[in-house]
């Protein structure tokens, strides 16, 4: 016989429920107002009022976000004046893209046909070395002793430190800044071994005649060489400049590496050294620029005729080091036509990359339209807000000042009225601006 099967029995809910009782007990027990405070988030009526509110702003920005986004993309013709591409190499002396109302899209790296880049590395070799010394200028044991910052440049003294063997060993392998710098030399490096094989290569060529750069005289005279600088291996006093400044820079960090200091003394005086170097490399590589920049914008004014190019924007992505002043703008300041300068001409550091050039352009447009519909110009306090919204200054600027004084005043503090910014730019803006073509 066999034997039957165990009966299933459910357990009582009394055995489910027992290790949670407390917790229902309470549950239970409690207020249910006290139940309804935890879940209604709304609260009462001012909560469900500010929620309210923020709903509302929420839509606005929202629906602001679309509309300056496809403003900005319906404005046209348009100049993006990069200084760099995310999607290409940097230091190229700028790029212009070009969008017309007929869709076409034109990009151009001027420069890059000339040896802009090849002088802007060595404006920047002192500016890179110092990337790599200045973290540890407080730091006495890994820059040859107490740092003497009263020393005067001009001193005639070496500026050498003696080091004791003794203690420069132990640094001589785990110097923080051994693995940077060594990288650091490395590109330099190899630049100038680059640079020397380009200088014989181009000899070579020379001497079969297959390269003709005019005389030997005129090379090796007095600026007399015939050859445009822009095209093919600097000018014989340009190469020397640029060998002379590399060599110095390799020789001194070489010196760091290998007794494992840093001889702040050397650095400085380094520094005052290349400063002519820095300099003419510098004034090379913008003249170099210019000349390339220049010729495509006037080439695209021609192109588009006088109605079109003056319904041109421009758009500067900038950082904030250069976001006053810089070559990109000013070369534009030539040849926009005078009454759009100011409002044509748009200059930030936020965009990105040309979708936040476009949008932030569709913002710019945007509230200028805006402003003038909502607020008008009937009144000066209507000006003011116009005028807010259409510019770099906040639309609530003038009813903030007087609220913010008074806030001030009323917790003792005394009111600084500085001269604004747009006092400044008014001013600036009086000075003489050079002849346009």
């Amino acid at each position: 016989m066999m034997p039957s099967s165990p009966t299933y029995r459910p357990l009582r809910p009394s055995i489910v429920l027992e290790p949670h009782h407390q917790a229902n007990r309470s549950l239970l027990s409690a207020e249910k107002s006290a139940l309804a405070a935890q879940i209604a988030y709304r609260g009462d009526h001012l909560k469900e009022l500010k929620s309210a509110a923020r709903s509302t702003n929420s839509i606005i920005r929202s629906h602001y976000s679309d509309f300056i986004h496809e403003v900005g993309r319906h404005v046209l013709p348009l100049i993006i004046f990069t200084d760099y591409e995310v999607d290409g190499p940097s230091g190229v002396g700028s790029t212009l893209t070009l969008y017309r109302a007929d869709g076409s899209q034109t990009k151009i790296s001027p420069a890059l046909q000339s040896n802009y880049e090849l002088f802007k590395v060595c404006g920047h070799l002192m500016m890179g070395l110092a990337v790599e010394v200045g973290p540890y200028l407080a730091n006495s044991s890994l820059c040859g002793g107490e740092l003497d910052w009263s020393s005067d440049l001009k001193d005639e003294r070496s500026g050498e430190i003696e080091l004791d063997p003794n203690k420069s060993a132990g640094f001589a392998g785990d110097v923080p800044w051994r693995a940077s710098l060594t990288g650091y030399l490395q590109g330099v490096r190899i630049y100038r071994q680059a640079l020397i094989h380009a200088v014989e290569v181009e000899s070579a060529a020379v001497a079969m005649g297959k390269l003709s750069i005019g005389s030997q005289a005129q090379e090796e005279g007095d600026e007399k060489d015939e050859r445009d600088s822009s095209y093919g291996l600097p000018q014989l006093k340009m190469r020397e400049n640029m060998l002379d400044m590399l060599t110095s820079v390799i020789n001194f960090s070489e010196s760091c590496l290998s007794t494992g200091l840093i001889d702040v003394q050397r650095w400085e005086q380094l520094n005052n050294e290349n400063f002519p170097r820095t300099k003419l490399c510098m004034q090379s590589a913008v003249k170099a620029q210019a000349d390339a920049c220049v010729r495509q914008i006037i080439e695209w004014k021609h192109m588009m005729g006088p109605e079109e190019w003056r319904e041109l924007y421009v758009v500067i992505p900038t950082v904030w080091a250069v976001g006053a002043e810089n070559p990109r703008k000013t070369m534009f300041r030539q040849f926009m036509d005078e009454d759009r300068v100011d409002s044509h001409i748009i200059t930030s550091d936020h965009p990105r990359d040309h979708g936040e050039a476009r949008t932030l352009l569709g913002r710019i447009v945007g509230d200028r339209s805006i402003g003038r519909f909502v607020f008008g110009d009937e009144t000066k306090e209507r000006r003011f807000k116009t005028m807010g919204l259409s510019s770099a200054v906040d639309v609530v600027q003038d009813d903030a000042l007087p609220a913010i004084w008074d806030a001030v005043r009323s917790n003792g503090c005394p009111v600084r009225r500085n001269r604004s910014s747009i006092v400044e730019n008014a001013e600036r803006r009086k000075s003489v601006r050079p002849s346009f073509c």
